[in-house]
């Protein structure tokens, strides 16, 4: 804790760092800021302009889990930010108060649990393909209904969220009915709309491997023997099943992310709820909260990074995407691009994962 905040009483967490530490962490925040604004408004935009691929529910699951992180990063990162390490009091009113903190969860939960609809139907597709197959239409029933279970779950913030007045300084508290009523929702939100769904979704992908695994090496032997009357893979490709396999490794790498930059936070707020610490070291306790909450946004931020590294077609969606809106940024208004050529630039975004899904 520095002299600052000891001298003056603030008990605000920027009264406990120095003007430089909180330049750094401001740095911090605004790089993932960015980065999450930049990398999913590109994922979502090239998504909703191509038909076709809107057409498909892998990259519907995305379309969701890429609105999911922009909320996140336009109204949560900005507030936490602005509110914890520049202002000097809370800036965004009751309304803010109670938003901030709903839109956050909502769309964490909304996100894990869009994740594990595309688990799911991965894990169909490769161990039940031709029965499933009229069936994927529904995935979009599930997207939504993930949206909705995230709303009504995460509704009580905007009852129990208020702002308060303490020496003429505006807070944002958190009043539930009880401690207890408080523990009870914290520990069961971790462990119920976290762990388990990132625990079953491991569990999912490390089957459905093993099955793609198993018809790649059956799919080589039959080619070796000549043998093409196997049962249920005579019509489904190596090459098809290799694109699977890539799709369902680049979710295993999202999934481990979600797992490894999301715990910190909740397993610090399950800790404060059962535990009730008695914090002294208000620096050091601060200071993890914010690592917590950075790694929390981090997030958010890692899913088009994990796309861009491990798909090419998103590489080249991306750098289309990136292309046609400079062009017409720049380009003068008299200058028309004929619809031909429009029609040829359209990005292709994950294709690899379209039709690795059909």
């Amino acid at each position: 804790m520095n002299a600052t905040g000891n001298s003056t009483g603030c008990l605000r967490a920027k009264c406990l760092f120095t003007t430089g530490e909180r330049v750094a962490i401001v740095i911090f925040f605004s790089v993932i800021f960015i980065a999450s604004l930049v990398g999913n408004c590109i994922l979502f935009v090239a998504i909703i302009r191509n038909k076709r691929l809107r057409r498909s529910s892998t990259n519907f699951s995305f379309l969701s889990l890429s609105f999911a992180n922009i909320l996140i990063t336009i109204f949560c990162i900005p507030v936490f930010t602005i509110d914890a390490f520049i202002a000097e009091s809370w800036l965004f009113g009751s309304i803010g108060c109670k938003l901030v903190n709903f839109l956050q969860t909502m769309s964490i939960n909304a996100a894990i649990l869009t994740l594990l609809v595309i688990s799911v139907e991965k894990f169909l597709v490769v161990y039940f393909p031709f029965q499933f197959r009229s069936q994927r239409t529904k995935v979009r029933y599930l997207v939504f209904f993930a949206w909705i279970l995230g709303i009504i779950h995460t509704s009580v913030y905007l009852s129990y969220r208020k702002v308060r007045e303490i020496n003429g300084v505006q807070w944002c508290f958190e009043q539930w009915p009880s401690p207890d009523t408080r523990k009870i929702y914290i520990v069961a939100q971790v462990f119920v709309l976290r762990f388990a769904p990132l625990m079953f979704m491991m569990f999912l992908h490390a089957l459905t491997i093993k099955r793609i695994k198993a018809r790649l090496q059956y799919r080589r032997s039959s080619d070796e023997e000549g043998n093409f009357n196997g049962p249920g893979t005579v019509q489904i490709s190596s090459h098809a099943l290799k694109i699977r396999k890539k799709a369902v490794v680049m979710l295993v790498v999202v999934v481990t992310t979600a797992t490894v930059t999301l715990f910190p936070f909740n397993i610090l707020a399950c800790w404060r709820v059962l535990a009730n610490p008695k914090i002294t070291d208000l620096f050091s306790a601060n200071l993890v909260y914010s690592v917590t909450l950075w790694l929390m946004y981090f997030n958010s931020a890692s899913h088009p990074i994990i796309f861009g590294l491990m798909s090419t077609e998103y590489r080249k969606a991306a750098k289309s995407s990136f292309r046609s809106f400079v062009r017409k940024s720049s380009a003068p208004s008299r200058i028309v691009v004929s619809s031909s050529k429009k029609n040829k630039e359209e990005p292709m975004i994950m294709t690899a994962l379209a039709s690795g899904s059909a």
